[in-house]
């Protein structure tokens, strides 16, 4: 993908991010996020709680940070140091970029449903842009070094569990379904980004 491709996907993600921004206080916005939000929540059982919250402590801050360490520290060990680089950078985009946001849109979390306690603002989800900056850098990285057929079983894992993560949030009922999917467009925007940054590098 050309350099030219990778700025009009960040802008474009950044259009879809805008918009979500704008219109998610609004009557439009309000309605979708409630009817989402019943649809999932329609689901509520014992073991559907149990394994989403399965999935949203890995989404936690520190889960995610030894995670990370033990994912450096195998690409260093195999001696993929540009594509551990390129990680360090995605994640570090994702981790600062998140809370600047928060406190930018400063949206309080749902108070009806809730499952869990927690605090702090809503918008964007943390776990979803944190999950998609995660395993969307293992995507990209899998893409980039695996050529065998085990390529596409970790490309779905790695969806699968940002689709887990991100569906939890709403779930739980510590998130709107409009945070999450800002969320996720936020942690795809750091990954083309950092991608930009390491073009040369990565040899891109």
């Amino acid at each position: 993908m050309s350099r030219w491709k990778r700025i009009s996907l960040l802008i474009i993600f950044t259009l879809i991010f805008s918009v979500i921004a704008f219109f998610h206080e609004s009557r439009l916005g309000k309605w979708i996020d409630n009817e989402v939000y019943e649809f999932i929540y329609s689901s509520e059982s014992f073991i559907t709680t149990t394994v989403l919250l399965g999935f949203t402590k890995i989404g936690e801050v520190w889960a995610m940070a030894c995670l990370s360490l033990l994912l450096v520290a195998y690409l260093m060990l195999k001696r993929y140091n540009v594509e551990a680089l390129f990680f360090v950078i995605v994640m570090s985009l994702s981790s600062t970029l998140n809370p600047l946001l928060k406190n930018i849109f400063d949206r309080e979390r749902p108070t009806l449903l809730r499952l869990i306690d927690i605090s702090g603002f809503s918008f964007p989800s943390g776990h979803a842009m944190g999950s998609t900056a995660f395993f969307g850098s293992i995507i990209y990285i899998t893409n980039r070094v695996m050529k065998n057929k085990a390529k596409a079983s970790m490309i779905s894992i790695c969806a699968l569990f940002i689709i887990m993560i991100s569906i939890s949030r709403v779930y739980l009922g510590v998130h709107y379904p409009t945070d999450v999917i800002a969320g996720i467009f936020g942690g795809a925007f750091c990954i083309v980004l950092s991608t930009l940054f390491l073009r040369h590098k990565l040899q891109i």
